[in-house]
């Protein structure tokens, strides 16, 4: 059987920045020997909120495995516009950081995703990667995906057939590889709360020699990609406020802009408002191996793209 990593171009690689997607890319530059072919691109899709380690994470994929990672924006939903003026290419030093992205696409459409409504995903990641794609004349492709094999629910959705340009590829699912598989490659012997509380302590360049691959992602499973993911539950959106105080602001203001809420139980001006009366409620480490979160944004809402 052909390895499920050796990937037949033209192929667009989903890059999500966390790191069931890393272990992927890795496994799948090597089944190529270390050099991609030219029609297989690996994009990362940028919303502007994806937290500075997931930035610096994929610059660091993309360095010291020697390929070249396309950064995408989007810019304007006008299908009037040609469409590789409908996104921006980026880098690691010029990437939006402040959710200018996402905040664009919240202004145009005049509301807030939510959680029916998810089209935070659709618009500012698939959308944008299609259209990567169109702007260098490919009208079909293979859309290659990191989703775990034990991620039976999410692996049956992304198989079923769909009415795109693109075709579906899970090599992980083919490989059979697990979130332990991704584990172990990325922290050895140690655990995922082991490494992030090290490399908070002390830094990456310290623990460096103790992980595998020397570096690592440096957040907790439940912290995401997506710094206030509407889809991770109250108590660790909590957590990350009180962790990293401001962190949720930015949604607050956006629900204002919008004109409605992320979620419906609850507003994100809420969220602020508790973990400053009770800073203290949700200490302790409470989600450090909690992996409900690892699928990243992209993975997580694929069905919602």
């Amino acid at each position: 059987m052909d390895n499920p990593y050796l990937i037949h171009g033209p192929a667009l690689i989903s890059f999500s920045g966390g790191r069931t997607s890393a272990y992927m890319l890795k496994q799948i530059i090597d089944a190529h020997g270390g050099k991609l072919p030219d029609d297989v691109h690996v994009c990362f899709a940028n919303t502007g909120k994806e937290r500075e380690e997931t930035l610096a994470f994929v610059n660091e994929c993309a360095v010291r495995w020697g390929v070249k990672v396309h950064w995408l924006e989007f810019r304007s939903r006008k299908t009037s516009l040609p469409i590789e003026e409908r996104f921006a290419e980026v880098t690691f030093e010029t990437a939006s950081r402040a959710g200018e992205p996402f905040e664009t696409l919240i202004r145009c459409k005049s509301y807030t995703p939510n959680a029916v409504m998810r089209w935070c995903t659709a618009e500012l990641k698939v959308r944008v990667m299609k259209w990567f794609m169109q702007a260098r004349g490919y009208r079909n492709w293979t859309n290659v995906i990191g989703l775990r094999h034990d991620e039976a629910h999410r692996v049956a959705k992304s198989r079923k057939p769909n009415k795109e340009v693109w075709t579906n590829s899970l090599p992980m699912d083919d490989a059979k590889a697990t979130q332990r598989d991704v584990f172990r490659f990325w922290f050895g012997k140690l655990s995922i709360g082991d490494v992030v509380n090290l490399i908070r302590k002390i830094g990456m360049e310290a623990v460096a020699h103790l992980l595998p691959q020397g570096f690592d992602l440096g957040l907790f499973g439940f912290e995401g990609n997506c710094d206030g993911c509407m889809l991770k539950a109250r108590a660790k959106l909590w957590e990350i406020e009180r962790t990293k105080p401001g962190t949720l602001q930015w949604w607050s203001d956006m629900e204002v802009v919008g004109n409605g809420q992320f979620v419906t139980e609850y507003s994100y001006a809420e969220l602020i408002r508790d973990v400053q009366k009770q800073p203290d409620l949700f200490s302790g480490g409470l989600f450090d191996t909690d992996p409900d979160m690892d699928a990243e944004c992209g993975t997580w809402c694929a069905e919602a793209a």
